[in-house]
């Protein structure tokens, strides 16, 4: 029996050898997306707990510490660290400061600028200048202080000390300088110091400048001025005042998966609550970390990531087991005379279906051995495409028990593809009967019951008002991926491609009545095959119809989401540089923002609330719209500027509102109403209505539009406080500034603001910045490179089944064209037949599969582009379908299938073995 069957595979290894390669490449892509998926998980959270997670992720620890109890507190922490970490690798860093110090040099009555001293982490600052502070050390017999540098005397006792680099540069001091006496604020003696070195910070972006309060600048301007911190030896701050000792816990993540994230997060709860209750850290300790809230995000922009890939990989599974079952019907056809022959010599159904089976499991073997080992690599050459391309990171791609699972149970299924067809033929009738001008499904409604379920599953999807369709409550609190997310874009694809039957019968007949007109025979007989047997090119047609839909859901998915990172940064920003808060001096605010390198124009923007009915709130926003309307980034579709700077240059006070504000506050266009203002109310008429404005309601990513949200208006400032003014009331201040930079300027002036001491770094909002956040991250733009994959992958398998059914297709005619032949017609007519035949198919599938590409791009791809938040990004999502993008792919679907057909045109057959084969039969 082995004999035989090998006998079977060898008479039709072609039709085989395509069936295997289309096994192999669905195991193969469906095993890399499983392996990418779990990669990019682990890679993706431990590249977000080491790079911008890392301070959130950190644990701090704030004690005034006993004396002599250092040591014991010390291990304290470090213990309770490997517990808030769930026994992960600890590094433990401490800062230990003094109570604050007056620099000499202050004006009579005014206040004076102040310091204090600390003993860092060495490792995390540069000595730039000089030597670093020597041991303190007293001689208590003799009163003298003695350093490794030499004895001092005097009344007071000097410390060695170095100076941050602002620090120095601001103070004009450094090594070499005189001694300085500084005062202590609290109650402790003066202090003298010597300056004998300049320090940096390696970096001052680490989590470790958590623990100064000058966060590593060395000089920061509030209502004192302060510097510092004093690098001393720890020795020294034995003799100072003393204020508190810190610590600051990382863990090593390096190790991290996801399969540890809910033990991480309980652990993370847990150790700081009960680190607190620790005696070795004295009175009124404090420990905190952000892990959890970190984790939670990072959890819900996996389950995000996860189901971007379900939806391409359940495409994908649609598309090849189609593919296959194609493969296997023409396989079946093949065999037909085979099968008869085996049964009308005793041979039982049951051995039909036995070796179908055996040469499915031939098929499947090779794949489910192959596909895993395969994964590795193509996961790391999906890694080096794309946007993912542009994070940096590396995955590893290693082959684990769920992708030799996924590539064996993707196997046995591709197994059972191949096998359907013959089941059905051993059960059925080998007689063959004229096919029917539509299948027996489609004529009892089975493509208007799909149409109507695709269109309640959209209906469902859309009307998640939440905006966190990709997460699904099991009641418990536990977050999945919602079915419906995954299954309805598939349902929308497939049933779209099911209708595309009912237009080949109505196709078919206005090619034939085209072909009749024309005096060729290739056109006419075309024509009329096509009328005749308008089925006969459904399957290719339809195969090839799913690829480039396929193909166009990809590439709009993908421009799009490029798209919206883009839109989100423009909304959360508002315009290029925001500057939120800061010290400097009102009256120079104007001077210090407009003179930063880079900057066109500055506007100052006064941001307040006004409540609501119903517990809503609404965001005010006053901004000089001469200067800061021109360079506003909001979407042409969500409002114009033009026609918003001219509704604020209204005579009367003019106010531009959001629809939500509308929807809130119950108001119309014309309406007057009153706007609370700097204590008093102020009339102004709503003049325009917009969708939204940037950097209100949801545009910090907030899950979604929240209840209490109640929209937002837009005033002009200048207008706003010359009416106060004349009333006789103070005018608004500015709690923001909003910066408009020439082109390629913002980082310039960005770098400028981040200097000053009066302005702190996260107080410096950059577009750019938010931008590349959103762009390299690795959860969001995975799945990006892995959409490119799928349609190739769509696109190679689409090429198999055109190439299979048109070879088995011009096979079964080959008696016609044997008799076309000897009645003398000639080869070059034949070719054209082929052709005309074949492209019309191919041209019809690649104009259905655009059109329906087109149409479910516009309709899906909304639903499905999410943050990582799982909402839905503020603004919507703006469908982007590049031609340049989809001419390729038309290309490079059609680029096979045309090969094939000019292969097959002009193919040269000798007419008497047909024609002696058919009078045999």
């Amino acid at each position: 029996m082995t004999g035989f069957l090998f006998l079977r595979v060898r008479a039709h290894r072609l039709l085989l050898a395509a069936a295997l390669l289309a096994v192999l490449l669905t195991t193969a892509v469906l095993a890399t997306l499983t392996a990418f998926s779990g990669s990019i998980g682990d890679v993706a959270l431990r590249h977000s707990l080491r790079t911008r997670s890392a301070a959130p992720a950190s644990l701090v620890v704030r004690a005034q510490v006993p004396p002599g109890e250092r040591e014991s507190a010390d291990r304290a922490v470090r213990e309770a660290a490997r517990r808030t970490f769930d026994g992960l690798p600890v590094g433990l860093r401490s800062l230990s400061r003094s109570g604050p110090y007056a620099l000499p040099g202050a004006r009579a009555g005014a206040e004076p600028d102040l310091t204090h001293f600390a003993s860092l982490d060495r490792s995390r600052i540069r000595l730039t200048k000089g030597s670093w502070p020597s041991p303190y050390e007293t001689n208590e017999t003799n009163g003298t202080h003695e350093t490794s540098r030499g004895k001092s005397r005097g009344k007071g006792k000097e410390v060695e000390v170095a100076l941050p680099e602002a620090a120095a540069a601001r103070l004009k001091l450094g090594p070499g300088s005189g001694p300085i006496t500084l005062t202590d604020r609290l109650t402790g003696p003066e202090v003298t110091v010597r300056v004998t070195g300049v320090y940096r910070p390696a970096d001052p972006t680490e989590p470790y400048w958590q623990l100064d309060d000058l966060g590593g600048r060395g000089v920061r301007e509030s209502v004192f001025l302060t510097y510092g911190p004093l690098l001393a030896d720890p020795s020294a701050l034995g003799h100072v005042s003393a204020d508190r000792t810190q610590w600051l816990a990382t863990a090593d993540f390096s190790a991290m998966t996801t399969d540890r994230v809910d033990a991480l997060r309980a652990a993370a709860k847990s150790g700081p609550a009960a680190l607190v209750k620790s005696r070795s850290l004295g009175g009124s300790p404090s420990a905190s970390t952000a892990l959890p809230d970190v984790l939670d995000r990072a959890e819900r922009a996996l389950l995000v990531s996860r189901s971007t890939l379900l939806i391409v990989a359940l495409q994908l599974i649609m598309l090849a087991g189609y593919a296959l079952l194609l493969v296997a019907r023409l396989l079946s056809r093949e065999r037909g005379g085979e099968t008869g022959l085996l049964l009308a010599r005793g041979g039982s159904r049951g051995r039909v279906v036995w070796l179908a089976t055996a040469e499915a499991l031939l098929l499947a073997l090779p794949a489910a051995l192959l596909a895993p080992l395969l994964a590795g690599p193509l996961t790391r050459l999906l890694a080096g495409q794309g946007a993912l391309a542009r994070t940096g990171v590396r995955l590893e791609g290693t082959a684990g028990a769920d992708v030799w699972l996924i590539g064996m149970v993707a196997a046995l299924g591709c197994a059972l593809a191949v096998v359907a067809p013959a089941l059905s033929a051993s059960t059925g009738s080998l007689r063959r009967t004229r096919a029917a001008a539509l299948p027996a499904p489609l004529r009892a409604g089975a493509d208007v019951g799909l149409l109507v379920i695709a269109a309640v599953a959209y209906w469902q999807l859309d009307g998640r008002t939440s905006g966190s369709g990709a997460l699904s409550d099991d009641g418990a609190g536990a977050l999945g991926i919602d079915p419906l997310l995954v299954a309805a874009p598939a349902l929308a694809l497939l049933a779209g491609t099911v209708v595309t039957l009912r237009l080949l019968p109505p196709a078919a007949r206005l090619a034939e009545r085209q072909a009749a007109r024309g005096r060729g025979l290739p056109g006419a007989l075309a024509g009329w095959q096509l009328s005749r047997r308008p089925l006969q090119g459904a399957g290719p047609v339809l195969l090839l119809v799913l690829a480039v839909a396929m193909g166009m859901l990809a590439i709009g998915q993908s421009a799009s989401w490029d798209r919206s990172q883009e839109d989100q940064a423009d909304f959360r920003a508002g315009t290029q540089i925001r500057v939120v808060g800061g010290r400097v001096p009102e009256q120079r605010q104007p001077e210090v923002y407009a003179s930063l390198p880079g900057v066109r124009e500055a506007a100052p923007v006064a941001r307040s609330t006004m409540d609501l009915s119903g517990n809503r709130q609404a965001t005010v926003l006053a901004l000089d719209g001469a200067r800061a309307v021109p360079g506003l980034l909001i979407r042409a579709d969500r409002g114009e500027r033009a026609a918003m700077a001219d509704a604020l240059k209204a005579p009367k006070p003019g106010a531009v509102v959001t629809e939500r504000f509308l929807q809130s506050s119950g108001a119309d266009v014309g309406s007057r109403i009153d706007v609370p203002l700097g204590g008093r109310s102020l009339r102004v008429t709503v003049v325009k209505a917009v969708a939204e404005l940037p950097t209100t309601g949801a545009a910090d990513g907030a899950e979604g539009a929240d209840a209490s949200d109640g929209g937002a208006l837009l005033l002009d400032l200048p207008g706003v406080n010359t009416l106060l003014k004349r009333d006789g009331e103070r005018p608004l201040s500015p709690t923001e500034w909003w910066l408009t930079t020439r082109p390629g300027a913002s980082a310039q002036a960005a770098a400028a603001l981040r200097a000053r001491p009066d302005i702190d770094p996260e107080q410096v909002l950059v577009r750019d910045e938010i931008a590349a956040e959103l762009r390299d991250d690795p959860l969001g733009a995975g799945p990006q490179s892995a959409l490119l994959a799928v349609a190739v992958a769509a696109a190679a398998l689409a090429a198999v089944g055109f190439a299979v059914s048109a070879a088995g297709s011009l096979r079964e005619r080959s008696a016609e064209f044997a008799v076309l032949r000897a009645l003398g017609a000639p080869r070059r007519q034949l070719a054209r037949l082929i052709a005309a035949e074949q492209g019309f198919l191919l041209g019809l599938a690649l104009l259905v599969g655009m059109a329906l590409g087109a149409v479910l791009t516009r309709a899906v791809v909304p639903l499905i582009v999410l943050t990582g938040e799982a909402t839905q990004p503020v603004p919507p999502v703006l469908v982007e379908l590049p031609l340049p993008h989809v001419a390729t792919l038309l290309a490079a679907t059609a680029a096979v299938p045309l090969l094939i057909i000019t292969a097959l045109a002009l193919r040269r057959g000798d007419p008497t073995v047909s024609l002696r084969h058919e009078g045999g039969n």
